[in-house]
């Protein structure tokens, strides 16, 4: 008997149970939330497949690129007569400047004596009607010392330095009248004004691999706008670069090159150039063709945690933001050229930027970075 009144206790209480459950309240209700990703409006650029060039601009000017260094050659001395200036017009034939001739003159007067001297032996000894060998051994020191006598007067046209070609004085050694110059110490420098051609000075060694017939792209504003190649290059002394390079004097420049590279261009077209205006002269030292290509600003360095430093992108793969790692090859004029990590159509994410005054004024042409590249716009969502 008691083990039926336990078992009919048990079936009463969970059908209670049972009853209860079956009564949950709304307020009592469990809700689990479905996470939605925020909306981002990106700003967006295709990379594509092209041509990539790297070019360097340089500033070109028509001048008169020859020079020559003038020195006393075959002798130094004290300089008597000094005719030129910095910056100042000479005639070929212009006498530049002039050695004192004192000690040249007491060295033809000694000579002098040494010939009158050899003259009198070899004159004697033919009147005395001496030996052969005698009168042949006077002759040759007869002949030794008029040639030794010629050199000396033959040097008094090395006393006087003349100009070898009309042009000007581009720059003077630190003489003055009353100096002392060593024999091929460079008294001064002139151009050679008869030669003038558009010429260009890589002052800061940005070129590279450039060579006789490179070709060039010349551009003078509006005004004129040609194709060229390179004729001659002139190798000139950076005295700045030598004087300063390292230690920031000359324009900041720590690694100014002790030597400058002029390059004389000579252009497809006769074109007369305006003195007004500057002439630009771009050259291509690079180009690759099938190229994938994208902006310069699209590309961003990340360090892992092997403290290792890579390049990356963030491309916008169906509304998702993937960084992905890319290697890069050229970079020119806002372009970058990426070797591996990418094929060439996919969408980038550009970095944000705010609009200044002179962006909204110059409707954003070629501004930032990108300088030109098409941006996009497009949504994603934020990871």
């Amino acid at each position: 008997m008691k083990k039926l009144l336990t078992i009919l206790t048990a079936a009463a209480l969970s059908a209670a149970l049972l009853t209860s459950c079956g009564e949950v309240s709304a307020e009592d209700e469990i809700f689990i939330p479905i996470r939605v990703g925020n909306t981002v409006n990106y700003e967006t650029a295709r990379a594509v497949v092209g041509t990539i060039l790297e070019q360097v601009t340089l500033d070109g000017f028509v001048t008169t690129p020859y020079t020559m260094d003038l020195a006393f050659t075959h002798m130094g001395g004290k300089i008597v007569e000094l005719n030129v200036r910095q910056d100042m017009e000479v005639e070929e034939g212009d006498v530049i400047a002039v050695l004192s001739d004192e000690s040249l003159e007491e060295d033809i007067q000694v000579q002098k004596i040494k010939l009158d001297s050899a003259q009198s032996v070899y004159d004697n000894l033919r009147a005395q009607h001496a030996s052969e060998d005698d009168i042949e051994f006077a002759r040759i020191d007869l002949e030794i010392e008029q040639f030794n006598y010629d050199t000396l007067v033959g040097k008094r046209d090395f006393l006087t330095l003349k100009a070898p070609f009309s042009g000007r004085i581009t720059s003077m050694g630190n003489y003055r009248v009353g100096s002392t110059i060593n024999v091929n110490s460079t008294l001064c420098t002139i151009s050679d004004s008869s030669k003038v051609a558009l010429t260009v000075s890589d002052r800061n060694a940005q070129l590279h691999d450039v060579s006789f017939g490179t070709r060039v792209d010349i551009k003078q504003g509006a005004l004129a706008s040609t194709t060229g190649r390179v004729v001659d290059m002139i190798t000139e002394e950076n005295r700045w670069g030598a004087l300063f390079g390292g230690n920031g004097w000359g324009g900041g420049n720590n690694n100014a090159p002790s030597e400058i590279m002029n390059y004389v261009i000579q252009c497809d077209d006769e074109i007369e150039f305006s003195e007004l205006g500057g002439i630009e002269v771009t050259f291509t030292t690079f180009r690759r063709d099938d190229a994938v290509i994208v902006p310069s600003e699209a590309v961003f360095e990340s360090t892992d945690s092997g403290n290792t430093t890579s390049n990356y992108v963030n491309v916008l793969m169906k509304g998702i933001k993937v960084e992905t790692p890319v290697t890069v090859g050229v970079t020119s004029g806002g372009r970058t050229e990426i070797l591996s990590g990418l094929d060439g159509g996919e969408t980038l994410i550009l970095p944000s930027r705010k609009k200044s005054d002179s962006d909204n004024n110059n409707n954003n042409a070629g501004a930032g970075a990108n300088r030109g590249w098409p941006r996009e716009g497009e949504q994603g969502e934020e990871e």
